[in-house]
Parts: C-alpha cells; sequence; structure tokens
C-alpha cells in the first residue's frame, strides 16, 4: 500500500496559493480515490483557514465523481462566513477542471454548556480480548479464498505501524448472510503521528468511511465478493463533539436504520475507551444488486 511516512504526508494537503490546496492519492489497490482520503484532505485544507481557537463542530460532503487515482485533487476554499463565534468554510475538490467532492465544513470557538450522550453501546467485546485484524487477515481470508494481502487491500486492514484494528467477529465482514444492521471495530494510529491536533482530527475523517457504507447490506446475502454491486457513497457527514485523540483505542460503532430505492442510509459513534462518545457520522450510499458473480 504505501508507509507511514507517505501516509501522513499525503494526508495533510500542500498549500499551492491562499486558500488552494493539493492533494496526492494514496493507492490503496481500489479501484477509485478512498472517499475517507477525500473527507481528510478536505477537512485539513479547511482548518488551515481558520483561527486556532475555532474547532471544526460538522462536516457535510457530497460525493459528486469518482476520484482518478491518477492525478492529484485541488482543493479551493472559500472562507464564506467569518463570525464572532462561527466560520464556515465551502470546500470543493476537483480533478481535470471538474469537481468530485464539495463540504460545508463548520468552525466553532470552544464553549461550555449543558452536555449528555447516548450510553457506549452493551456487549461490545473490549479491544484487549480481540486480536489484531491483520494477524487474522490469512485465516479469514481462507473462508473466501482469497489471500491475507487481497483481504487486507479490500478491506482496509493497515499494518500496525500506521493503524490497528480490531473487530469483533471480523468473518461476518466477508461472509454473506443475514445479520444485523449494525456492528463495529475498534482502532488505534500508531503513536508515530505525532501531537497536532489537525492530524488527530484529519485521521478521523479519514477512518469514518471505513465500512460504514456496507453496514446496510448486512441484512441481506450478498456482499460484495457474491455479487456484482455498483456502489458509491453519495454523502457523509460528521460532528465533532469532543476532542479527538485517534492514537488511543476508539470504538467505532455503525448502524444502518433502512435500506430503499438503491440507498442505504447508515450512521456512525465514535467512543473512547472510557465511555465518551466524541464524534457521529452519518452516510448514503447507492447500492445496487446488478447480478450474481460467477464462481
Amino acid at each position: 500500500m504505501f508507509t507511514r511516512d507517505e501516509f501522513l504526508s499525503k494526508m495533510h494537503v500542500e498549500e499551492l496559493d491562499t486558500l488552494l490546496f493539493r492533494g496526492e492519492a494514496l493507492q490503496m489497490g481500489l479501484p477509485r480515490v478512498f472517499g475517507g482520503q477525500v473527507l481528510g484532505q478536505a477537512l485539513n485544507a479547511a482548518v488551515r483557514t481558520v483561527e486556532d481557537d475555532r474547532k471544526p463542530h460538522s462536516l457535510h460532503g457530497y460525493f459528486l465523481r469518482p476520484g482518478d487515482l491518477s492525478r492529484p485533487i485541488i482543493y479551493e476554499v472559500d472562507p464564506i462566513r467569518n463570525g464572532r463565534s462561527f466560520s464556515t468554510r465551502r470546500v470543493v475538490g476537483k480533478q481535470r477542471g471538474e469537481a468530485i467532492f464539495n463540504a460545508s465544513i463548520s468552525f466553532q470557538v470552544v464553549e461550555e454548556g449543558l452536555s449528555h450522550q447516548f450510553e457506549f453501546p452493551e456487549n461490545v467485546q473490549h479491544y484487549s480480548d480481540l486480536p489484531n485484524d491483520f494477524d487474522r487477515a490469512e485465516e479469514v481470508g481462507n473462508l473466501i479464498n482469497i489471500s491475507a494481502e487481497q483481504l487486507r487491500s479490500y478491506y482496509l486492514i493497515f499494518g500496525t505501524d500506521i493503524l490497528e484494528t480490531r473487530t469483533p467477529n471480523l468473518e461476518s465482514t466477508v461472509l454473506p448472510g443475514e445479520y444485523e444492521p449494525h456492528y463495529g471495530f475498534w482502532f488505534k494510529f500508531n503513536d508515530a503521528i505525532g501531537e497536532d491536533p489537525i492530524t488527530h482530527r484529519t485521521l478521523l475523517a479519514f477512518i469514518s468511511d471505513k465500512a460504514l457504507m456496507g453496514t446496510a447490506i448486512r441484512p441481506h446475502p450478498v456482499n460484495f465478493r457474491t455479487h456484482k454491486i455498483i456502489g458509491a457513497s453519495l454523502d457523509h457527514a460528521m460532528w465533532f463533539h469532543d476532542e479527538i485523540r485517534v492514537n488511543q483505542w476508539i470504538y467505532y460503532h455503525v448502524d444502518s436504520p433502512r435500506s430503499a430505492r438503491s440507498r442505504g442510509f447508515n450512521r456512525g459513534s465514535f467512543y473512547t475507551a472510557d465511555g465518551r462518545l466524541i464524534c457521529s457520522t452519518a452516510q448514503e450510499g447507492l447500492i445496487r444488486v446488478v447480478g450474481e458473480r460467477e464462481t
């Protein structure tokens, strides 16, 4: 895939001019640019155009065209508003002069106020009781007759020098069945990512797109290995509730309340190991089942 230094370098976009940035594509073994990369790079560009006392509290993005892996993405940031407490940025990602992604990102000066949250999901295995997904790749890959390398690439399982993931019932992500429309995984980025809070928010946006869309497929006896499925993220939203430290263990709980009309709706919640809800996500994805794959 890529080295840790390459990953961190490419997730921090290059500033070309005032409000203009360039992001290079990560080669992840996918046919097009991973949506989480675009989310993270767009947020990274926008964060660098606001005052340090303003933190992102919401992101609403639309995926407009597939991203071309052979070309950089140019991010144009529009400083729509700078208020006393809030700032708003519009970010457009372009390739070949056409928009592939559009987002509105809002920032707020940190304030104190009323506080409550949904509690940590029940009956979730603790990360300390779970094996590393990278180490399980060969065992799980054998269940569907693919190599460990193919499984790691297809399901975005990275080496622990970049990102460690531990998934309860990892088999259910690859074996077709009729599962409950919810699951989750633990993750932690390597300490080498450093302490810059911009990096931590950028990488949370990156990981927020992992496995989210597939949640809407879980209740159905199909998956991307058994059937030809046209799948694409249509939009993606994030709400940042608290400070983000992605080099500490975080549980990403995802569910799908509804799928219909060739679209699946998915939600996600990021919890720290001590139970704090630090970020929420929502996404709708295109899911068209066009036929079975040849065995």
